[in-house]
C-alpha cells in the first residue's frame, strides 16, 4: 500500500474549517502498532480515507499500552494518505519540558491538530512500575498549547514562530454528575479548547442532556461512537472501563446476533451516529480489539448516505 516517497501534496486539514463552516465531521481512531510496523494501521487509515473519512484519531498508548510513537505515526499517516491526523497527546508520560519539545517536534513534521489529555494511569496497563509524570493535567496542556499558539514557551520564551495547532479536549456525556462535568468544560473552554471530542457513548438520552447543556459553553462537539466486536467485548467494556456507556439492550442484540455479531455491531453503530447526528459537529468511530473493518464499513455507509458530510 506504502510508497517508498511522501505524497507530492500536503496534508487534506479540514477539521478546523470543517468546525468553522458548521460541516459535519466524521473521523476513525487508528491507534499507533505495539510493534516496530506500521504497515497494517497505514492500510487502514488508507481504507478510512477510500471509505471517506474525513481525518483519523491517532491514540497516544491508550489504556497505559507501550506503542508506537503517536507523533510518528500520525506524521507518517498524513505523509502516506494525505488525510489530516489529530493527535491524541497525553500528559502522563512527559514532563513540562517534553510536552514542549514533543509539541514543537509534531509541529514541524506537519501535524494540526491535538487533543489534550491527562492520559490513563500506568495501572491500568501491564507497567504498574511506571511513573506517571503529570507536570499538568489537561487543563494546563491546553494552555500550555494555546501559548505556543501564541509563539511563546511557557517560560516566556519566543519561539520563533506561531504554532497553529487545532486544540481539542475531552469531555464526558456519561459523567453522573453532569454539573461537575460543564464546569471542566467551561475551564477548558477558558484555557483555550477550540473542540470537545468526548468519551464513547450509546446512551442516546445522556447525549441529549449532555448536549442541552453543553451547548452554553459555546465549542462544536465531536462524539465518540465504539464500534463493538462481540457481546463479550460490550459486556467488558460496560464492566470494566470507567465512563463508557453501553447498556444492557446493545449487549443482549450482539448476544442474539450469534454469529452475526460483528455485522449487528455495524448496525448498531450506525444506527447510533444517525440518531445523535443533530446533537453534534460529527463522530469519531473507535473500534475495539483492533478490529477496523467495521469501523471502516460504518464509515463506508454514512458517507454514501452524505457524500458532502453536511447534517
Amino acid at each position: 500500500m506504502t510508497t517508498d516517497e511522501p505524497r507530492a501534496t500536503g496534508p487534506d486539514y479540514r477539521l478546523r474549517s470543517m468546525l468553522e463552516r458548521g460541516e459535519w465531521v466524521l473521523s476513525a481512531e487508528v491507534d499507533p502498532p505495539r510493534g516496530l510496523s506500521a504497515e497494517a494501521g497505514l492500510r487502514a487509515a488508507a481504507a478510512l480515507r477510500e471509505a471517506g473519512a474525513d481525518c483519523v484519531d491517532v491514540g497516544d498508548s491508550p489504556m497505559a499500552t507501550v506503542r508506537m510513537s503517536a507523533i510518528a505515526f500520525a506524521a507518517r499517516v498524513q505523509q502516506e494518505t494525505g488525510m489530516e491526523a489529530v493527535l491524541h497527546f497525553a500528559s502522563r508520560d512527559r514532563n513540562l519540558m517534553a510536552l514542549q519539545s514533543d509539541l514543537m517536534g509534531a509541529h514541524m513534521l506537519g501535524l494540526r491538530s491535538a487533543i489534550a489529555l491527562s492520559g490513563d494511569p500506568p495501572s491500568l496497563g501491564q507497567y504498574v512500575g511506571a511513573s506517571a509524570v503529570w507536570d499538568v493535567k489537561a487543563e494546563g496542556l491546553i494552555e500550555l498549547i494555546a501559548t505556543l499558539n501564541a509563539g511563546r514557551d511557557t517560560a516566556g520564551n519566543e519561539i520563533g514562530g506561531r504554532t497553529a495547532f487545532t486544540i481539542a479536549a475531552a469531555a464526558n456525556p456519561n459523567n453522573p454528575d453532569q454539573e461537575a462535568e460543564m464546569a471542566r468544560l467551561r475551564q477548558k473552554a477558558e484555557a483555550g479548547c477550540d473542540v470537545f471530542f468526548t468519551q464513547p457513548t450509546f446512551d442516546f438520552p445522556a447525549v441529549e442532556r449532555f448536549a442541552e447543556r453543553a451547548a452554553g459553553v459555546g465549542r462544536p462537539i465531536v462524539l465518540g461512537v465504539m464500534v463493538l466486536a462481540s457481546a463479550r467485548n460490550a459486556r467488558f467494556m460496560a464492566e470494566n472501563v470507567p465512563g463508557i456507556a453501553v447498556s444492557n439492550a446493545i449487549v443482549e442484540r450482539l448476544e442474539a446476533a450469534g454469529d452475526g455479531a460483528a455485522e449487528a455491531a455495524v448496525d448498531l453503530a450506525q444506527e447510533f451516529v444517525e440518531q445523535v447526528r443533530p446533537l453534534c459537529a460529527g463522530v469519531y468511530l473507535i473500534p475495539t480489539l483492533g478490529r477496523l473493518a467495521g469501523t471502516i464499513e460504518v464509515v463506508r455507509r454514512l458517507r454514501a448516505q452524505s457524500p458532502g458530510g453536511t447534517p
